[in-house]
């Protein structure tokens, strides 16, 4: 690195930095502790920043131009073929090591001035800049005001260069064949590693949606910065809450990004202007999972659906509310509209318990979901674990009134499991502790309650059979005494 900063006359010389990049990432032997050493000492200085954004986004050109020309030519020798993508793919490896070990933007933004690793400047670009401020400190004496108005500007103007710059090495890196681990790895850390510095985080929708599309737990991780897109820079996607309905299966609620999609999905359907047939939807293909997925996954699901029914009263009229006096009153009047065998024989032709909503439809649009009803919230009341069958009372309450209720927090279920549930469970105060108390002693092991219906005349028989045996048994010794007697008074005489 003195060769870098002292070989171009005192200035940074960005050929040799580029050659040590270069063979760093083409290296096939591991160097992690050589890009270790260069990122904790010199990749805290600004300039060499900009020259790693430079040069790395000239290795991914070449990488990118590599595997083009490789599809192209076919070559015959397959050992050879396989040589080359595993080389290809150990670059790549590497590049990412290189631009994540890189430190963002933000932790210089408190520093007044950007710290250089070369003493009189870089390229011409950052010459320029530096001999601007040389000049502006030359020439006559301005105010104090103004000096500071003319280092705002020049750290204004190098924060904008050095943004250009990671955009492109950025952007160029992420259109390579990354590998299935480095993919996953990129999603996760895109959206507050990359998109917050990027110059036009638009250049990403390509990217994202491509993610997006894959499915399963890609478009799980690719949902955080395609979100971020659509609400910060007005992305448009129309096909969003499509792909959105479409992740909704049992497997999810086992995925390991699954507290992060709990609350992007609550996000993304916090809008008022939400269409009702779509809410909808979400609420019933949630209410029918909930019956498919464990008790962790059903909290989660009640709190979605209260959220939803409170944000859209329009879709309350799915919930059933069965009232004992209201339907009192309604058989009432029933029995007396029924008056001829012909309204009887209408009624009776009627099939009760038709589901319109089809679950296998990945449309929300054409699922029928105004069409049906929230029968599952009324299985869950008889759910086996107590913290669901208590939550679902909840859903009890009139939700439309929003001054009486308030929004559930997603997050505080999105972590939940067994572990978790037993956990509450055993923690929780009970005010009456059922006991094993007896008002009077227990004649036998089970009551005649516990077998209604049921009679056991073999007892009885068993019973009559024993007292039998007992009385012979006391004849035949009364008899004995008697004969015993008598013999001793023979032998007395």
């Amino acid at each position: 690195m003195e060769f870098v900063k002292l070989g171009n006359g005192g200035k940074f010389h960005s050929a040799i930095y580029h050659k040590l990049l270069h063979s760093i990432v083409h290296s096939t032997e591991s160097v992690g502790s050589v890009t270790d050493f260069l990122a904790s000492k010199y990749f805290k200085y600004i300039d060499v920043r900009y020259f790693t954004y430079i040069s790395m986004e000239k290795l991914a050109r070449s990488l990118e131009g590599k595997g083009i020309s490789d599809d192209k030519t076919g070559s015959a020798d397959e050992n050879s073929e396989s040589h080359s993508r595993a080389s290809i793919e150990l670059s790549l490896r590497k590049s990412y090591y290189i631009l994540s070990k890189i430190p963002s933007m933000e932790d210089n933004n408190e520093k007044s001035e950007h710290e250089m690793w070369s003493g009189s400047g870089s390229s011409s670009e950052e010459g320029n800049l530096k001999e601007a401020s040389k000049k502006s400190k030359t020439k006559v004496k301005m105010p104090k005001a103004e000096k500071s108005n003319n280092n705002a500007l020049s750290a204004a103007i190098i924060s904008k260069k050095m943004k250009s710059k990671f955009t492109k090495a950025w952007i160029t890196f992420l259109r390579l064949p990354l590998p299935v681990d480095i993919y996953k790895e990129v999603l996760v850390t895109l959206h507050r590693a990359v998109i917050p510095f990027l110059s036009n985080p638009i250049m990403l929708c390509d990217f994202l949606t491509r993610s997006y599309d894959i499915g399963g737990v890609v478009s799980v991780m690719a949902l955080s910065s395609l979100f971020i897109l659509m609400t910060q820079h007005g992305l448009e996607y129309p096909n969003f809450y499509e792909k959105l309905y479409a992740l909704l299966v049992p497997s999810i609620f086992m995925a390991k990004h699954r507290a992060k999609f709990f609350e992007l999905l609550d996000s993304c359907l916090r809008s008022p202007l939400l269409p009702a047939y779509l809410a909808a939807a979400f609420v019933k293909k949630l209410s029918r999972l909930s019956i498919l997925v464990p008790p962790s996954g059903a909290l989660v699901i009640m709190a979605l659906i209260h959220n939803l029914l409170r944000r859209h009263p329009s879709i309350n009229c799915l919930l059933h509310r069965e009232d004992g006096n209201e339907t009192h009153n309604d058989d009432s009047k029933a029995e007396k509209e029924i008056v001829d065998a012909a309204t009887v024989a209408n009624i009776s032709s009627i099939k009760p318990g038709i589901d319109h909503f089809d679950d296998e439809e990945s449309n929300p649009v054409k699922s029928n979901a105004m069409r049906s009803s929230l029968w599952e919230i009324d299985t869950l009341r008889h759910h086996y674990c107590p913290p669901v069958s208590r939550f679902v009372l909840s859903l009890e309450n009139d939700l439309t009134v929003r001054a009486k209720t308030t929004e559930i927090n997603v997050k505080d279920f999105c972590s939940g499991s067994y572990a978790t549930i037993f956990g509450e469970e055993i923690r929780r105060r009970v005010k009456q502790v059922p006991l094993a108390f007896y008002k009077t002693t227990p004649t036998s092991l089970f009551s005649d309650s516990d077998f209604a219906g049921w009679t056991f005349i073999c007892d009885k028989t068993e019973e009559n059979s024993n007292g039998n045996k007992e009385k012979n048994f006391a004849c035949l010794s009364e008899e004995n005494g008697h004969i015993s007697a008598k013999r001793q008074r023979i032998e007395c005489s």
